[in-house]
């Protein structure tokens, strides 16, 4: 498709335009323009054949963001801006400026054609891809064919994740499983743990009654124990040390201690240990 065979660059997206075709493209940068008389800001997308795609901020998204410019880089989902579905004249409208290569595109109505084909289709146990929208301490959102699903933390992964703030970086592509679909109420939740091996499966391999390993101190519990962590998603029991034991400055959490493995109960997922050094301590 170009000119020395006698086809115009931009004829790939009139076909595009005509077919309504889903594309995907990387924001390279943000400006601002008046396309209608109203400041506004623009995400511009390179497109094939040397052209630029714009994206007004008006057709980006529904939500209202204060700025665009945290999206430069990342890869969104877009069509050829289809004027007729906003109520405008075509022919009023300039979509494809050949002389200056640019085209018109619309991230907006590219996620309304996805959500469409996602509720049609999903389905609960159904393995989708899509990319981290947003997260809060207790969730993750994730972004599948412009559905917004729920990824509880503890359905990360095995190991236990204190919050979801700053876990991934937005924009993070995950592959994760539907567990919970509510069409009526447009409700989505998925898990990625579900689609990982269970670390407990194989606990007694790698961990042998009598042996000793190295852990890390994640918590104590009062009239419980002492909670270390030996591997992702393994977490055993030991009593408090001995006094003798005991780290100079007397704080046991974040610690680094040697314990010896005294029984594994992979179906109970327990692990009693007993804390025989600090290794790191001097």
């Amino acid at each position: 498709m170009n000119e020395a065979l006698g086809v115009k660059p931009i004829t790939e997206y009139k076909t595009s335009l005509r077919r309504k075709s889903i594309h995907q493209g990387t924001i390279i940068g943000v400006e601002n323009h008046s396309p209608f008389g109203q400041k506004m800001q623009v995400a511009l997308v390179e497109l094939n054949n040397g052209l630029k795609g714009l994206i007004y901020e008006s057709q980006f998204d529904k939500q209202k963001y204060r700025s665009l410019v945290g999206f430069i880089d990342h890869k969104v989902d877009f069509m050829v801006l289809d004027v007729t579905r906003l109520g405008k004249d075509a022919a009023n409208i300039n979509v494809f400026d050949e002389e200056k290569g640019i085209v018109l595109l619309s991230r907006v109505q590219a996620l309304e054609e996805l959500q469409e084909e996602f509720w049609e289709t999903a389905d609960i146990d159904h393995v989708v891809t899509g990319v981290v929208s947003g997260f809060e301490n207790e969730r993750l959102y994730v972004r599948v064919k412009g559905v917004i699903c729920v990824l509880p933390i503890p359905d990360y992964e095995y190991d236990w994740t204190v919050s979801g703030r700053n876990l991934v970086a937005l924009g993070t592509e995950l592959t994760v499983k539907i567990t919970f679909i509510d069409r009526a109420k447009r409700q989505v939740r998925v898990s990625r743990k579900e689609l990982l091996e269970d670390p407990w499966n194989r606990v007694q391999e790698k961990f042998g009654v009598d042996n000793f390993y190295s852990g890390r101190i994640t918590s104590v519990v009062d009239n419980v124990g002492v909670f270390v962590k030996l591997a992702p998603g393994i977490e055993a029991l030991a009593w408090y040390p001995d006094e003798r034991k005991m780290p100079k400055d007397g704080i046991l959490v974040g610690k680094t201690c040697t314990v010896r493995i005294k029984n594994v109960n992979p179906k109970n997922r327990r692990i009693g240990t007993k804390i025989i050094d600090f290794p790191h301590e001097i």
